[in-house]
């Protein structure tokens, strides 16, 4: 499940080098794209420079402290994930830390096992997300944001008509799409030629090569769904 952060970037702000150092490398293991900050500050402005997916704040910033920019940020971006790191228990904070909606909280120094088990949960609540990922079936997904299809965080490629006529399923998952309709989008560029049923039948079944699932079904006289 780790493997998905690869598609996600994240933030990460703590003022003390050698610490920072430490965990970029480990942050390194799983996002392709990780951004560095080390006071308040130069967090917001590397948020609003690059909106990373992810943020990991240390709460004792220098010039504004991790959980003033988490507030910010969240009236912004009420989506972003939010991991705060602290070596502060104090009630008042961990109160005001619950409002942000955080996908953990975290007392440094913060054990490995821990801390894998967090980016776990992340990873579980980016995967969660219906706005950006559909699960067609265990391990296959399609990526709404980057109009993708894996298998297993493998690439699947498809073909233009193929693309075309999986997102089409895609929009109306779970109710039949119709011959015609088919038509008019996968061959959307074809005005001078008549497309007929069987060339809809053939290119649903190299679609269907593709799929890991049998999750395409024929709605008898009428077309397919997608379960």
């Amino acid at each position: 499940m780790l493997s998905i952060l690869k598609k996600y970037s994240i933030l990460y702000v703590e003022d003390e080098p050698e610490i920072q150092a430490n965990i970029a490398e480990y942050l390194g293991n799983f996002f392709n794209e990780i951004h560095l900050a080390s006071d308040g500050q130069e967090a917001l402005d590397q948020y609003n420079k690059y909106h990373p997916d992810v943020l990991l704040l240390d709460i004792n910033l220098p010039k504004v402290d991790g959980l003033n920019v988490a507030q910010e940020i969240r009236q912004q971006d009420a989506s972003v994930k939010i991991i705060m790191l602290t070596a502060f228990t104090e009630k008042e904070k961990l109160l005001k830390a619950t409002e942000l909606k955080l996908t953990k909280y975290l007392i440094k120094p913060v054990p490995p096992k821990e801390f894998k088990a967090t980016l776990e949960t992340l990873a579980h609540e980016l995967m969660s997300d219906p706005s950006h990922f559909l699960q067609l079936s265990e391990g296959c997904i399609w990526d709404s944001n980057l109009e993708q299809l894996s298998q297993n965080n493998d690439l699947i490629v498809l073909a233009e008509k193929e693309h075309r006529l999986l997102k089409l399923f895609i929009s109306f998952k779970g109710k039949s799409v119709s011959y015609e309709k088919i038509i008019a989008v996968v061959w959307e560029d074809a005005f001078d030629r008549e497309i007929s049923i069987d060339s809809v039948k053939n290119q649903v079944s190299q679609l269907r090569k593709k799929l890991p699932c049998d999750c395409i079904v024929s709605v008898y006289g009428e077309g397919y769904i997608l379960k």
